[in-house]
């Protein structure tokens, strides 16, 4: 089973499982995310959002074809946000790690077959969280993508960060989309053939 995606130049196709960083500028990393889990029929899509309210989340990625019956947000802006037909939950802090996959979790509770995962952004969270700990909430959050057959797709901007804590994030993933203004040059394992 593989996942099509969208927003990395060519359309890149990855197999379930998979968890793909996409690392630049964070205007630019926010786009290219939501353009890779919009989700395609038969999908559904859950968002972890610390940057952009619930709101703006559903209506970028209803700009891109999903339906609301698709969609799920985890809301970690605390910014309050009632969105009709989409299941919301809120978070008071992106610190929150143990409620963000206790949320995540109840997000999944129908079992969906296949589901993209969008994490919005590794940077913003790191400002609450530290470094080793969010190193291993994303080791086991990857690993829960990877045995559920889904798609995990998160963004960091790594001009925000040390290079030494760049490097600890990266690794936890097995692809990486670096995007510049007019490029992404993708580079890992886990494309499919």
């Amino acid at each position: 089973m593989t996942y099509r995606v969208g927003g990395l130049g060519e359309p890149a196709t990855f197999d379930s499982g998979a968890s793909l960083l996409i690392t630049g500028e964070s205007a630019l990393t926010k786009q290219r995310l939501f353009d890779a889990v919009a989700p395609e029929a038969n999908e559904r899509t859950v968002v972890i959002t610390a940057d952009s309210g619930a709101e703006t989340v559903v209506d970028e990625l209803e700009s891109r074809g999903a339906s609301r019956d698709q969609l799920g947000v985890i809301d970690c802006t605390s910014t309050e946000s009632d969105v009709e037909g989409v299941p919301v939950r809120q978070l008071n802090s992106p610190g929150d790690l143990t409620g963000l996959s206790l949320e995540f979790a109840k997000l999944l509770d129908d079992d969906p077959d296949r589901v993209r995962v969008g994490f919005s952004s590794i940077s913003t969270v790191l400002m609450y969280a530290e470094l080793r700990t969010m190193f291993r909430f994303l080791h086991v959050f990857t690993a829960r993508i990877r045995s559920g057959g889904m798609l995990g797709v998160f963004s960091m901007d790594p001009g925000m960060h040390e290079e030494q804590a760049v490097n600890t994030i990266r690794a936890v993933f097995d692809a990486e989309a670096r995007i510049g203004d007019d490029s992404a040059d993708l580079r890992g394992m886990r494309f499919a053939q």
